[in-house]
């Protein structure tokens, strides 16, 4: 940020003592450094954190419009490897009893979301499975509330897994494939 303080500088005084010819320099010279400026401030959408609906972790003014929603974190959920092991460790049967086809359908037909989390992306190289498992899991479980996470955004998020998830409803932007989404998922489970 310094460099492009500096540079700003030294464009202005160039402009004020060599006249026109200088002023296109100057204007030149602001135009490589404004990118630059505006790279420097950029976040990614998805890094917002926890509390958030992925509608509202999409919306790029976010961050300006509603910035007491990014401080800390109010969900509670449990990663893919606590319902890995949920049943043997915490005597939580609920990834091992569920069917991934039963709020998911069409997905890792016969397996539990418990076998579908223990593959470790061996058949699901992004384990958006296994996030959408665990997920839900924390749904049943009320570890994430509602108004951040529903059953119908997870199965649109199934079901965009391959066309590509709109998290804004109406909206054609922004698009979330597999690994969007499971970006997004870790946000609900810091547990």
């Amino acid at each position: 940020m310094h460099e492009v303080n500096s540079r700003i500088e030294q464009a202005k005084e160039n402009a004020g003592t060599h006249g026109v010819g200088s002023r296109r320099h100057f204007v030149r010279g602001a135009c490589a450094v404004v990118p630059v400026v505006l790279t420097v401030g950029s976040r990614s959408a998805l890094a917002n954190g926890g509390c958030l609906s992925p509608s509202a972790s999409a919306s790029i003014n976010l961050l300006h419009s509603r910035p007491n929603r990014t401080d800390g974190s109010c969900a509670l959920g449990r990663s893919p490897g606590y319902w890995q092991s949920a049943a043997d460790t915490q005597n939580n049967l609920l990834a091992r009893n569920t069917l991934f086809s039963t709020p998911f359908p069409g997905g890792f037909l016969g397996k539990t979301i418990e076998q579908v989390i223990i593959e470790n992306g061996t058949q699901d190289p992004q384990q958006l499975g296994a996030h959408l498992g665990a997920a839900w899991c924390n749904l049943q479980m009320g570890w994430v509330d509602a108004s951040v996470l529903s059953l119908e955004v997870l199965e649109k998020m199934w079901a965009g897994r391959i066309s590509g998830y709109y998290p804004i409803d109406g909206a054609l932007l922004p698009v979330w494939g597999p690994t969007d989404i499971v970006t997004y998922l870790k946000t609900t489970m810091p547990l």
